[in-house]
């Protein structure tokens, strides 16, 4: 079988490229929260007329400490409390949901838990183990990042802020 010299450099290019790739990914155990700093800072969009605005802590104590808001009309629709902690087998980020008045979505001792699944620079995925909902963090530039929320059924949600890191 005899390759076109274009078709040789084609796939040696594309060969390189996903091992460069994968010599950037770490494997969720080996990830810490330092990987994940670009996160951290303001957060702030815009999406249908409604305000989301979110805040991340840096790196203290084994976490980072979030929490996000929808301001629709004036008026705060709900709000979340994240975290992301480091365990043995890697971050993992976990959630609760709030009404206003701080009425929680989720039973008092219940959080939504979502490990790190896959991390490479500036992009950080992370899964609910029933795999109904991922979350991706994307450092798109500087100044903004993207969270994807995809849940299963197709439904998606992107959350486009305009970033100021911490």
């Amino acid at each position: 079988m005899r390759f076109h010299p274009a078709s040789v450099v084609v796939i040696a290019f594309l060969l390189l490229w996903g091992v460069v790739g994968l010599a950037q990914s770490k494997p969720p155990a080996e990830v810490k929260l330092d990987d994940l700093s670009f996160i951290c800072g303001h957060n702030r969009g815009e999406s249908n007329g409604t305000i989301i605005d979110e805040h991340w802590s840096e790196v203290g104590g084994d976490t980072m400490i979030g929490m996000f808001r929808q301001i629709k009309n004036g008026k705060a629709q709900m709000y979340e409390f994240l975290t992301i902690e480091q365990t043995a087998t890697g971050p993992v980020l976990r959630l609760k949901h709030f009404d206003p008045g701080l009425v929680g979505w989720e039973e008092k001792a219940q959080a939504n838990s979502y490990p790190l699944v896959s991390w490479k620079p500036n992009e950080a995925v992370f899964q609910r183990p029933d795999k109904e909902t991922k979350i991706t963090f994307r450092s798109t530039s500087q100044n903004t990042l993207e969270v994807l929320l995809e849940r299963t059924g197709g439904k998606t949600e992107l959350f486009e802020y305009a970033h100021t890191p911490e």
